[in-house]
């Protein structure tokens, strides 16, 4: 019965184990991204990082003047009390082409809107990844399509549904 219940409790430790060596990466404290010009198709990055702080900086540009949204949320992986994919204080910093600081945002997950003017722009996102084998996050960041884009998407479908609407009456 001993041997049993010990030959189990061995037999987790090492799954637990294994499981955080195979999730580890190479260490990598910093990376950058360039996205280019934002749109308002999301751009998406996972990262999996190694346990420490980290700096990945996400270089884009916005064309003409637009609403830009960014998110970023740690992704957490728990296995009973232990912590393997963890991160402490992320946060989200946003900067113009001349590396003035326009914002700072915090916690998890983290929102980020503001209208930025046409030109270069980067967001930091940092944090401590503190899990057994680091951390993890998603971050994402589109350009919000404005109001006149919508109303002339609206326009054009209605136009579109009044053409097959009138050839099926000719028919």
């Amino acid at each position: 019965m001993l041997t049993s219940n010990l030959l189990s409790r061995l037999t987790r430790t090492l799954a637990v184990a294994a499981l955080a060596l195979g999730l580890h990466v190479a260490p990598a404290t910093a990376a950058t991204y360039n996205i280019g010009t934002l749109s308002a198709t999301p751009y998406l990055n996972f990262a999996v990082l190694p346990t420490g702080a980290f700096l990945d900086i996400y270089n884009f540009n916005v064309s003409s003047p637009a609403e830009v949204g960014a998110s970023a949320v740690s992704l957490d992986l728990l296995l009973q009390s232990l912590d393997l994919l963890h991160i402490s204080n992320l946060t989200l910093s946003l900067y113009n082409g001349s590396n003035d600081w326009l914002g700072n945002w915090g916690g998890s997950p983290l929102n980020l809107e503001a209208t930025l003017a046409a030109g270069a722009y980067h967001v930091n996102v940092s944090g401590t990844a503190d899990g057994i084998s680091g951390g993890a996050y998603l971050f994402s960041i589109a350009a919000i399509p404005e109001p006149e884009q919508w109303m002339l998407l609206a326009a054009g479908f209605g136009l579109l549904g009044m053409m097959v609407r009138r050839r099926r009456t000719r028919v």
